[in-house]
């Protein structure tokens, strides 16, 4: 008897922990994508002096798996999975796998690009969230820890210094209806350089940010004042060049006349003696900070107003010339129909002045990639499908440094379950011409001779966070996105887009004049289709 009763207590204890493990709420959801692509004239140049006249695939030209690629079409998909375990409404914990983008037929790509050729059964799964969420115990204070997305405040169109995935700590806490408080602390870089190649231990290579949002919201107007504050150590990007996500936070912090004149000697062979600690020989950390103002006017309704207002610096104080600083501005006015969201915006952005000895004068942006951009699909990061899609041609930091106005339609219907969205953007640059010299290696940066031997043009610095454009350049973008609901968890959507520019030639600056190769402008046109299930 007492065999039995101890069984069946252990019986008894064996349920209950069962019990309390499956009052957890498993919560799970998904997306598929499938898509085909066809485009041309990805870098926007090309190559004349060969005699080929051939479309330059570089730094803007890429495939839709990121790989350099001449072909004009390719086909791939990706599948992303969300998983939240609810312990209940005041503890949570989450993960998003994210499976591809795979191009079809491609084996010699890595990470999650990889096994799209025939018979590949290769690990390709990546991880792009990871936290925690949990309110401290009898207060309306939420904090989420781990691997999560952070971005800047914007009412217009979306994130413009910060919009990612990275490691950190956020909180939030809403004071009363009308005010709430969100702050975070971030660690998007540490540790990633070896001592072996350097000889030096791992230390003051990280990149801390500190950030407080204001929000304020009342009826019919919201206005968010926030900041953000950060280091940036002078070790952080050592040995890091051929790492992707380095060079777009190097694009964004750094002079574009510093980086193409030095930035590979430094960061690949570290074999010159003046610049020998990373960046310009910069011994102390950086300081970075942003100061911004965001908001929305919707009291007018059918109307609605927004505008962004950001100023930006980053100071090295044993580099001034690797200083850049800057200032970012854009609104919008739009009206709404029954019919579809007309609209009209503007943008502009301090640039670079022409000389290289003071720094930068565009506004450092640190990450602002985000795919629900919707400023463009094309030239600027906004295509439904941005791992797939080639969206962010002119760079990830392409708004610095420029103008633009532009019209839209947005949510344009006239069909049941068919939608469309109409973009017109013209702009051009607010950078010095002859900075640009300087850029493309015409003019030697430490001594202001030209060198014999440049082998630049516009396709060598639109890699460099943003396609370089001055107060002589001008563009337009044309985009005609669609969307069709097949049925409530599958839609269809295509993406049509054209990019043309009027680069000047007079100064010598682009391309016809070049010592070394001759090359021309061409229009970049591309056609997606994406076939996205969601459930």
């Amino acid at each position: 008897m007492k065999k039995l009763v101890t069984l069946l207590l252990a019986a008894g204890m064996t349920l209950g922990c069962f019990t309390g493990a499956q009052a957890v709420d498993w919560k799970i959801k998904g997306a598929w994508y499938v898509e085909f692509g066809a485009y041309d004239g990805l870098s926007l140049m090309r190559d004349t002096a060969r005699g080929s006249g051939k479309t330059q695939y570089g730094a803007g030209g890429k495939n839709p798996a990121g790989g350099a690629s001449g072909d004009s079409f390719n086909a791939g998909q990706r599948t992303d999975i969300w998983v939240e375990a609810v312990a209940s409404e005041n503890l949570s914990g989450a993960l998003r796998f994210e499976m591809g983008h795979y191009q079809w037929g491609r084996g010699d790509l890595t990470g999650r690009s990889a096994n799209g050729a025939i018979g590949q059964r290769g690990v390709s799964v990546g991880v792009r969230n990871a936290y925690l969420d949990w309110f401290v115990p009898g207060t309306n204070l939420k904090v989420r820890m781990g691997i999560q997305f952070l971005a800047t405040p914007s009412y217009t169109f979306n994130a413009n210094v910060l919009g990612n995935d990275m490691a950190g700590i956020s909180a939030s806490y809403k004071i009363n209806d009308n005010v709430s408080v969100t702050a975070f602390w971030a660690r998007p870089f540490n540790d990633n350089y070896s001592s072996d190649d350097f000889g030096a231990p791992r230390s003051l290579d990280n990149i801390d940010l500190f950030a407080l949002f204001v929000p304020l919201s009342f009826d019919g107007f919201k206005l968010t004042p926030w900041g953000m504050i950060g280091a940036i150590g002078p070790n952080a990007f050592r040995g890091s060049y051929n790492n992707a996500r380095a060079r777009s936070l190097m694009d964004g912090m750094f002079p574009g006349h510093w980086q193409t004149n030095h930035r590979r000697n430094v960061m690949d062979s570290m074999t010159d003696p003046t610049y020998s600690r990373g960046y310009g020989a910069s011994k102390q950390y950086a300081t970075v900070w942003w100061a911004g103002l965001t908001g929305e006017i919707t009291a007018l309704d059918p109307f609605r107003f927004a505008w962004d207002a950001v100023y930006g610096s980053v100071t090295h104080p044993d580099a001034g010339h690797l200083n850049r600083q800057g200032l970012y501005i854009n609104a919008l006015a739009e009206y709404k129909f029954d019919w579809g969201v007309p609209g009209l915006y503007g943008w502009w952005s301090t640039g670079d002045d022409s000389n290289p000895k003071n720094g930068s004068e565009r506004m450092p942006a640190f990450d602002p990639w985000v795919p629900a951009n919707n400023l463009s699909s094309f030239g600027f990061n906004g295509a439904t499908l941005p791992a797939a899609s080639p969206n962010g041609i002119f760079g990830t930091h392409a708004f610095v440094g420029t103008w633009g106005i532009g019209a839209r339609i947005r949510d344009l219907s006239f069909i049941e379950d068919l939608s469309h969205l109409l973009r017109v953007n013209i702009f051009g640059g607010t950078n010095s011409p002859q900075m640009a010299k300087y850029i493309l290696g015409k003019k030697e940066l430490r001594n202001g001779r030209s060198r014999s031997t440049a082998n630049g043009d516009f396709n060598r610095i639109n890699g460099l966070g943003a396609g370089y454009l001055t107060t002589l350049d001008y563009g337009i973008e044309i985009n005609f996105d669609h969307n069709y609901k097949i049925y409530d968890n599958l839609e269809l959507m295509l993406e049509l887009g054209y990019i043309h520019l009027w680069l000047d030639q007079s100064k010598g600056v682009w391309g016809a004049k070049d010592t070394v190769r001759g090359v021309s402008v061409t229009d970049a046109l591309k056609a997606m289709l994406v076939l996205q299930y969601k459930f």
